[in-house]
């Protein structure tokens, strides 16, 4: 754990290399421990390659078909599937931020997992990211985010 004084407007994380980014199931671990870091509505900006895609073809297929984090947690409550539930790890984060991927994940599948957007570079990532929090934020940086959790008393 590493305390924090405040939440930023704008977090950039690395999941911290490979594996810890080698897919989306793998790289939501470094997502639940950002999003701890960050603002109500602000971004998250996550470095993960995911160079074998979303890492489960379950998960794929339950943002395809239920589409928003609510009917993904119904469907879940009702009937537990593995993957299923790593959907739903991933989509309820972002009903408190923003989540933009610095990544090599198809740009459909990222669109279609909800992210706000998927993008080849940090700086593309931090001009989508001003939409969201305007051009004077605050940043915390996490260069290894899956194994680091921010700790605010605020």
């Amino acid at each position: 754990g590493v305390p924090i004084d405040k939440k930023a407007d704008v977090v950039i994380v690395s999941c911290g290399g490979y594996p810890k980014d080698i897919n989306v199931y793998q790289m939501q671990k470094t997502m639940d421990n950002s999003v701890l870091a960050v603002r109500e509505g602000g971004v998250v900006v996550l470095l993960a390659d995911c160079e074998e895609g979303s890492g489960s073809k379950v998960l794929e297929e339950t943002f395809r078909r239920l589409k928003t984090p609510e009917a993904i947690e119904g469907e879940l409550a009702g009937h537990f599937v593995i993957g299923a539930n790593k959907a739903y790890a991933v989509s309820r984060l972002m009903t408190k931020a923003h989540f933009i991927l610095v990544t090599s994940l198809d740009r459909q599948l990222a669109k279609d997992m909800l992210f706000t957007g998927a993008v080849n570079e940090v700086d593309e990532a931090l001009k989508l990211a001003e939409e969201y929090v305007g051009k004077d934020y605050s940043i915390i940086l996490m260069p290894t985010g899956s194994l680091t959790v921010p700790l605010y008393k605020g």
